[in-house]
């Protein structure tokens, strides 16, 4: 069993251009990170993930955890400690030699060059070798956010953090984040398993540490470095730890879940296109966030970042009266909702609507299925004329 483990880590890797991939029994991509140890007590992690902020203040209490409003590389070097976050400037100071005081470092700065990290494969003078972390999903956050990964891989190599990415969302089939220039990628494979999983399984798949050849040969050290941690952590991928080893049940619907993986993630990413624009036309719909629409803050990102279409994933609210917050009139809507399915396995065939909140911030979030799209625009339309008009009790 643990050598069709293996094999199956062997094509997952090779789906992604990575140098190994682990598979390994985790709830999703924070719980893994928490699991393994990679990150650790003395290190820094940094985080676009609104919509994981429970999960990381439950599973890294007392780390250096700080979490970013922008997923952009701008928001993860201030909170690395590179630049000065602009909204808490206050008047500058004046230099020593008369000239303007401390300037903002931004992205794109030639202080930013790369000479040295603080990371533990490469130590400037004056620094510590304390591993900087960057995590970010390449769909995720509420409103759906798409970084510019190539851009932010370039700033974390600048700033020598490790750069890991939450995959999850597109797959490896819409996504390849090691190729844009992660170090790391994560990815919970209820989509690949079709939701035929018993336990939930997260794959964590390593960038290589060399690309190209002759002038065109990429040495990446970071990569070798976090080859190195992940190895030491949880061993030889092609040879599972017991504590590692899934079911025979799951090792079938991985394998028979990466054979169709491609036909079934070109359904749900259709589908999800089809019901967005159907939600952007209805009057009762208030915002929809979905990176195919040109409405979307990141759609001319995610032209570059994401392949085959846009995801299967829609954030959408309502409008209603300001007598009720967002949670209780999209928990209103949910109990009206034929296709809610909200107990349904994740990643399967049937779309599935929950909620996704951060603090007071609440939206809808529809995953898409590979049921017939008409259907759905149909039960939506049925449920949103029963949300606006109630029967009479």
């Amino acid at each position: 069993m643990s050598q069709m483990q293996g094999e199956l880590a062997e094509r997952f890797a090779e789906l992604q251009g990575a140098r190994a991939t682990w598979l390994v029994p985790a709830r999703h991509t924070v719980d893994v990170l928490a699991k393994i140890g990679l990150v650790g007590p003395e290190d820094h992690l940094v985080a676009f993930a609104d919509d994981f902020s429970d999960a990381f203040a439950e599973l890294f209490p007392g780390r250096r955890v700080t979490l970013v409003a922008e997923p952009s590389p701008d928001a993860f070097l201030v909170a690395s400690g590179w630049g000065t976050d602009p909204s808490d400037a206050e008047e500058p100071e004046e230099a020593v030699d008369g000239s303007d005081g401390p300037k903002e470092l931004g992205w794109g700065d030639t202080r930013l060059a790369v000479t040295g990290s603080p990371a533990s494969y490469a130590y400037p003078a004056g620094r510590v070798s304390h591993r900087t972390f960057w995590f970010v999903s390449s769909i995720g956050g509420l409103g759906l956010r798409v970084p510019d990964l190539r851009e932010l891989s370039r700033a974390a190599a600048a700033a020598g953090a490790l750069l890991i990415v939450d995959n999850t969302v597109p797959s490896a089939f819409g996504c390849h984040p090691l190729k844009l220039g992660a170090t790391i990628s994560l990815e919970a494979l209820d989509r690949v398993a079709a939701g035929a999983l018993s336990q939930k399984v997260v794959a964590i798949s390593v960038a290589r540490s060399l690309s190209g050849r002759g002038r065109r040969r990429v040495v990446r050290p970071e990569a070798e470095d976090a080859y190195r941690l992940l190895i030491f952590d949880l061993g030889d991928p092609a040879a599972p730890a017991h504590a590692l080893e899934l079911a025979e049940c799951d090792l079938a619907a991985l394998a028979a879940g990466l054979d169709t993986l491609a036909s079934r993630m070109q359904h749900h990413t259709d589908n999800a296109r089809a019901i967005a624009e159907y939600l952007r036309c209805h009057p009762k719909v208030g915002h929809v966030f979905y990176p195919g629409l040109k409405t979307h803050a990141d759609h001319a990102c995610a032209t570059g970042v994401l392949e085959h279409g846009f995801g299967p994933a829609i954030d959408f609210s309502l409008t209603g009266s300001a007598d009720e917050t967002q949670r209780v009139r999209h928990e209103r809507f949910l109990a009206l909702c034929e296709v809610a399915h909200r107990n349904a396995p994740a990643g399967g065939a049937v779309t599935r609507i929950g909620i996704a909140q951060h603090r007071d911030v609440s939206y809808l979030r529809m995953f898409a299925g590979t049921d017939d799209p008409l259907y759905v625009a149909d039960s939506l339309d049925q449920a949103l004329r029963l949300f606006c008009n109630p029967p009479e009790p």
